[in-house]
């Protein structure tokens, strides 16, 4: 009996990369206290979320990015 590989018409999925929508914070700190947070990249595992850096200690852990533009909100000036 002769062994034969069997192929099936499936196609392997793609993986398609998507632009990262949370770039723009990367590199943005403000002012706690006396210490200073700053968005130092996206989490890998989750695209909606960022890492941030206290530059106190060193200190990293991950938050919402919806969470890190509220705290980035500026505040629109009124035309006079």
């Amino acid at each position: 009996m002769s062994a034969r590989q069997i192929t099936l018409p499936f196609r392997a999925k793609r993986v398609e990369t998507r632009p990262d929508a949370n770039a723009d914070l990367i590199g943005r700190r403000y002012a706690d206290g006396d210490a200073t947070i700053t968005v130092i990249e996206t989490c890998l595992n989750d695209q909606r979320r960022v890492i941030v850096e206290r530059d106190i200690d060193g200190h990293t852990w991950s938050m919402p990015a919806w969470l890190m533009r509220l705290v980035f909100k500026e505040k629109r000036k009124r035309a006079a």
